[in-house]
């Protein structure tokens, strides 16, 4: 059977030999943004916050994607009293990783701002899985 696939492939022009070359990817701005939003609600010190404290929800994302590289721009709250520099720097790692295992795309630049410290019991813990 395995030997059937190049069979047909040769049978049918219209099909690229190259996997490559047989379509494009293309991942939306969103689809990085919720990536990035995942991956930042899950380094320690960021605390997540409801839209009643801040008038919008923590951590948020915008994501600018042009074909496989992106630019992302994330706000976190951090989680008293943890260290502002540690937190963004294990963010800005943690969400250029995840966009990159998830979303197959390239973060050129992930910019992340402290825009609030909150209360310790509201840092975000990953749950068990």
């Amino acid at each position: 059977m395995a030997d059937a696939a190049p069979a047909d492939a040769a049978a049918r022009p219209d099909v690229a030999d190259d996997p490559g070359r047989r379509g494009a990817l293309s991942v939306s701005d969103r689809v990085v943004q919720k990536v990035a939003l995942t991956a930042a609600a899950r380094v320690p010190g960021v605390a997540s916050t409801s839209s009643g404290l801040l008038g919008r929800d923590l951590p948020a994302a915008t994501a600018r994607t042009r074909g496989t590289r992106a630019q992302v721009d994330v706000d976190v709250a951090l989680a008293w009293p943890a260290s502002a520099a540690t937190t963004a720097r294990r963010v800005r790692e943690a969400v250029g990783d995840a966009v990159a295992r998830f979303a197959g795309v390239r973060t050129d630049r992930v910019d992340v701002r402290v825009v609030a410290v909150t209360d310790p019991a509201r840092v975000v813990t990953e749950r068990v899985r």
